[in-house]
């Protein structure tokens, strides 16, 4: 079970420096308190913020599931953040043991 700090931190949008550090991006699923079962889709959501770069002006992100500690431990297909606000998948039970960190 991956908890939220833990989802949000393995849900780690991969841009380039710059527009990671300056991307208006929100992510607003998984919530506090909630988790994210290996062999389970898992869903998550995010908006624009308003700040810039605009998600329109981003393009194609590289998503991953990352442990706390920023090793990726699962690939997930890239996503247009321009055109989608959610990508569903399903954490690989052999990506690690369960973790809060």
């Amino acid at each position: 079970m991956y908890t939220t700090f833990v989802t949000l931190a393995l849900a780690v949008f991969y841009l380039d420096a710059a527009l990671l550090v300056n991307a208006g991006l929100f992510v607003y699923q998984p919530f506090s308190g909630s988790t994210c079962r290996a062999g389970e889709p898992c869903l998550i959501s995010w908006v624009d913020d308003g700040s810039r770069p605009l998600l329109s002006a981003v393009g194609v992100a590289t998503v991953g599931l990352y442990t706390g500690k920023q090793q990726l431990v699962q690939t997930i297909s890239p996503v247009d953040v321009a055109k989608v606000h959610s990508v569903t998948f399903t954490p690989n039970p052999a990506a690690g043991p369960n973790s809060d960190t």
